[in-house]
């Protein structure tokens, strides 16, 4: 069956309206041919099916169901996810946050269960029942301490440096399915199209996380899609949390020590940083307990304030320094020791100070005849006391120190790549309808913004982007530098009202080229870093043009 003959004029629509394409496949027809584009034939019912094949839409091809090119127009894989709506974002600074409260010595062994559920980490998931905050806690730590990245054997919970950084250097779907199910790989990617999902009927959840299943080659419980947040359910109707997409901003420190960064969390930060109980997790702050946790964990002041000054896009506080100094004098001023105590009369005391083997297991005095000893080298420095002659010393009283044994570790290296799925339909865009857009703009930007194809329908508002004015020289500098060095592109207007949209190169720090152009920064008059989806080399007719 040709495009012609097709039932409603569907080929002239197509042909003629390009954009008007979607309004011929309603929401229905669009899962239906996803299905048949992934292959899924024996989840498609017979009616749907036969209407959609009467329709041009679907063939019979070598003994299976094919999406043909007119069906191809009309729909892309976004079909299988519903409808996007506004999501709120998954709360990346849960881990974090678990993290420095364990370092800060928070979560008392034996209490720590009771400790979270209550309101313990309930202000990072806004809007949603404590119960299920508390539950979504209380599993996450488990299963971290069955991973070894969380140690239980001690009056208090401890963290494994090494298997956090490991662990915090995965994406947040690894971290998800490691929590969740022990593994990533396959789990991962569910949870990635999972949180894809939104505007679906409840009763519809079932057959959506099935065709995730088949995509993924993995199964999750969905009790814990909703348990940690991935899934919402809101009046029958399904949504999702997006994961956190890279924002346009710089990374800076505030007087009053707040952190504020965009994209991917720096590593380290919540070593030294809690994060702001707000709906943005792209805030911190460097705190007295922060700080706590950071010296803890072996860190200086200095290398603290070097680390900061090395990602910082502007200088850092003149008072942070002096701050963290101060704090870090005051924990020094106490020393908390795990040893064991060596009690000896006068004389047995002055051998044992004389003693080369032993001074390398004594931590410390609490008096002229009382030792502080290591306990993890107990049986070396027990050799060396019967060496010298103390051989009656007789078995260690009090509580047990038992060497940490050191976990086995199943972090995998960060390998997950989210596959490339889009979530969008790609349909042309008419010219009428393009120029009706233009005569409706109300600033350079939208117009080219417009031109360059990334706003096509009067809905879409112009993203937020910051434009940087040209007197603001020093800034206009570092803006376009940052965009070159970051492969971001630029949005350049003039004085006489031409435009230019495209990826710059660096000609020296006082030109760059641009759309075959070499361009002097100081006579551009405002600039912007767009997102990458904008189309390149877009020219505005200047007010000096008789266009």
């Amino acid at each position: 069956m040709n495009e012609t003959t097709l039932p409603f004029g569907f080929g002239t629509i197509l042909a003629d309206y390009p954009v008007k394409a979607l309004s011929a496949v309603n929401k229905s027809d669009g899962r239906t041919l996803t299905k048949a584009l992934l292959s899924y034939d024996h989840m498609l019912e017979r009616d749907e099916s036969e209407a959609l094949i009467d329709r041009g839409l679907l063939e019979w091809k070598d003994g299976k169901l094919s999406v043909t090119e007119c069906g191809m127009k009309a729909v892309s894989i976004f079909p299988l996810f519903g409808e996007k709506r506004a999501r709120r974002p998954y709360p990346e600074a849960f881990f974090p946050f678990l993290f420095s409260a364990v370092s800060s010595s928070m979560l008392q062994s034996g209490r720590w269960q009771k400790l979270i559920s209550s309101d313990f980490f309930t202000s990072l998931f806004p809007g949603i029942d404590k119960e299920r905050i508390g539950m979504a806690s209380v599993k996450a730590v488990e299963s971290l301490i069955s991973l070894g990245i969380i140690d239980d054997s001690n009056t208090e919970l401890r963290v494994s440096r090494e298997e956090e950084r490991r662990f915090m250097k995965l994406s947040e779907e690894e971290r998800l399915s490691l929590v969740i199910t022990g593994k990533t790989e396959r789990y991962a990617h569910f949870i990635y199209l999972s949180s894809l999902l939104s505007g679906i009927k409840e009763e519809e959840l079932d057959e959506y996380l099935a065709l995730c299943t088949s995509l993924s080659g993995a199964e999750i419980d969905k009790e814990y899609l909703f348990l940690f947040s991935i899934l919402d359910g809101d009046e029958g109707e399904i949504t999702a949390r997006s994961f956190i997409t890279e924002r346009t901003s710089d990374f800076s420190v505030s007087s009053d020590f707040s952190i504020t960064y965009s994209g991917k969390t720096p590593a380290g930060l919540y070593l030294y940083a809690t994060p702001l109980l707000s709906d943005s997790i792209s805030e911190w702050k460097i705190t007295k307990q922060a700080a706590k946790a950071a010296f803890s964990a072996g860190m200086t002041p200095e290398e603290i304030n070097s680390e900061l000054s090395s990602i910082s896009s502007y200088p850092l506080p003149e008072t942070l320094y002096p701050r963290l100094s101060g704090w870090f004098q005051s924990f020094s001023t106490l020393h908390a020791e795990r040893a064991l105590i060596l009690k000896a009369d006068e004389r047995n005391a002055r051998i044992i100070d004389a003693l080369p083997t032993l001074q390398m297991h004594i931590l410390g005095k609490l008096g002229e005849n009382i030792f502080l000893m290591n306990p993890d080298t107990e049986l070396l420095w027990r050799r060396a006391l019967e060496n010298a002659g103390f051989d009656m010393l007789g078995p260690t009283k009090g509580p047990r120190f038992e060497k940490e044994e050191e976990k086995a570790s199943i972090i995998p290296p960060p390998s997950f790549e989210r596959p490339a799925i889009s979530e969008e339909r790609v349909v042309p865009f008419d010219k009428e309808s393009q120029e009706k857009l233009l005569k409706a703009s109300t600033s350079p930007l939208r117009t080219a913004l417009i031109l360059s194809g990334f706003v096509v329908i009067e809905e879409q508002e112009t993203p937020r982007i910051a434009e940087v004015n040209g007197l603001y020289y020093q800034e206009k500098t570092r803006l376009i530098h940052q965009a070159i060095t970051e492969g971001k592109k630029l949005y350049v207007e003039f004085t006489d009202g031409e435009t230019l949209i495209g990826r710059a190169e660096k000609i020296d720090d006082e030109r760059i080229r641009l759309s075959g152009r070499e361009i002097d920064i100081a006579k551009i008059w405002k600039t912007a870093s767009l997102p990458v989806s904008v189309k390149d080399a877009v020219l505005l007719p200047s007010d000096n043009d008789s266009q």
